[in-house]
């Protein structure tokens, strides 16, 4: 079952990579997707990975088909309609914001009750009056509605539309709304939004000692504990998982993708929810963890290289999988330290 958030998250990406699309870029990271989007990269590999979509640990993401594979999971074959019910200054907002920006969403009517609206098109949408929301919803097999009108107006309209067939309703109306339970309704609160936002620059401010003595602290408990993980970044350079085992001695067991695989970041650690919060499309895991577990996660994370450190053999099982999923196995004889610091 694909969550409201992972659906907000999804739309998120689509219009970065439209973008970059516009910018000509043709491949992406999932970390570099996860930087502006605001999220992690395993994250993005989740999302992607719940819609069928994968990419490769050499290449990343092809944008277009990334694109397309987004779309056609949440807009579907057909086109959906949507009516606006409110055309005050909000309204007209929306429907000049939202004016060819989704091929599979269209606003094809509108409602108020400003007698000089009703009977115009604004933004070339056709103007109704409120008193006939439900016959021309009806009419014209309208399953979405957004609301934009005072509190205290929002529930009739919302029960006009259900009874007319609307199955999801957005609302920017600030009043809880009564529907069956089998339709969606999503409430957007600016002005709630807003105050949040006052509070928490306000609090940050406030706060803003407290906090670089709690940072402090972290550091200083930090360097008295033995680090469980090191997360190196190449400053931006590149180096082959091929490239690495010839630099640190250590014996490829499984070859890995053909032609090589570009790595420009190095995690060490045995923790598997570390992992699943660093690990990315161009990461090299170092760990002492030798297990199935470990191999199924950094194929869950495209991870396209793990090298075990101290000489420590994986088993066939491994071995066998590794081969399966395209990832290059190592084994190192120094330790963690040695052998990241060799890297």
């Amino acid at each position: 079952m694909i969550s409201r958030k992972t659906i907000g998250r999804l739309s998120r990406y689509r219009r970065l990579l439209l973008t970059l699309q516009g910018a000509g870029a043709a491949h992406v990271y999932s970390h570099q997707l996860a930087r502006l989007s605001g999220v992690t990269a395993a994250q993005v590999r989740r999302d992607l990975m719940a819609i069928g979509y994968r990419g490769s640990p050499k290449r990343g993401y092809e944008v277009d088909e990334c694109l397309a594979s987004i779309s056609s999971f949440i807009d579907g074959p057909d086109v959906q309609n949507v009516v606006l019910v409110g055309v005050g200054r909000l309204g007209r907002s929306l429907l000049g914001h939202f004016a060819g920006e989704s091929p599979r969403l269209r606003i094809i009517a509108c409602f108020d009750t400003d007698p000089e609206l009703v009977g115009t098109s604004i933004e070339g949408v056709p103007c109704h009056s409120a008193d006939v929301i439900e016959d021309v919803v009806a009419r014209l097999g309208a399953r979405i509605g957004v609301i934009a009108v005072p509190p205290s107006a929002a529930q009739s309209k919302a029960a006009g539309l259900v009874r007319a067939g609307a199955r999801s309703i957005i609302s920017f109306a600030a009043v809880p709304l009564r529907v069956p339970d089998d339709v969606f309704v999503d409430y957007i609160d600016l002005t709630s939004a807003l105050e949040s936002a006052a509070f928490f620059a306000r609090k940050g401010q406030a706060d803003e000692g407290e906090a670089q003595g709690a940072e402090s602290e972290a550091d200083q408990a930090a360097e008295t504990l033995a680090p469980q993980a090191l997360d190196s970044l190449l400053d931006e350079a590149t180096i082959d998982l091929a490239e690495i085992a010839d630099i640190i001695g250590a014996r490829v067991v499984t070859p890995g993708h053909a032609g090589g695989v570009p790595i420009s970041r190095v995690y060490a650690g045995d923790r598997v929810s570390d992992l699943l919060n660093e690990a990315s499309e161009a990461t090299l895991l170092v760990t002492n963890l030798a297990s199935v577990q470990m191999v199924r996660v950094a194929e869950l994370m495209d991870v396209p290289g793990i090298c075990f450190v101290d000489g420590i053999e994986p088993e066939p099982e491994m071995i066998d999988l590794a081969r399966s999923n395209g990832t290059l196995l190592m084994v190192s004889p120094q330790g963690v330290y040695d052998t990241c610091g060799r890297i």
